[in-house]
């Protein structure tokens, strides 16, 4: 399991880095907090992707699926 960083999610997605972090928040982005830092887990995020960015289920962004 390799779990990503914000700022290598938005080199990935070729986004800003205030994006991941906002979609994250809203919960469309899946990801795991850990305090205050917030990682990505890779194949989760590969998933996002193949999904053409469409938000998991409440249970699959917490990791429960």
């Amino acid at each position: 399991m390799r779990l990503l960083t914000a700022k290598e999610v938005a080199n990935l997605l070729q986004v800003a880095l205030p994006r991941v972090y906002e979609l994250a928040r809203k919960g469309s982005l899946p990801c795991v907090r850990m305090g205050r830092q917030i990682r990505f887990h890779e194949a989760r995020l590969a998933e996002w992707v193949e999904r053409g960015g469409i938000g998991l289920s409440k249970d699959e962004t917490q990791g429960n699926a």
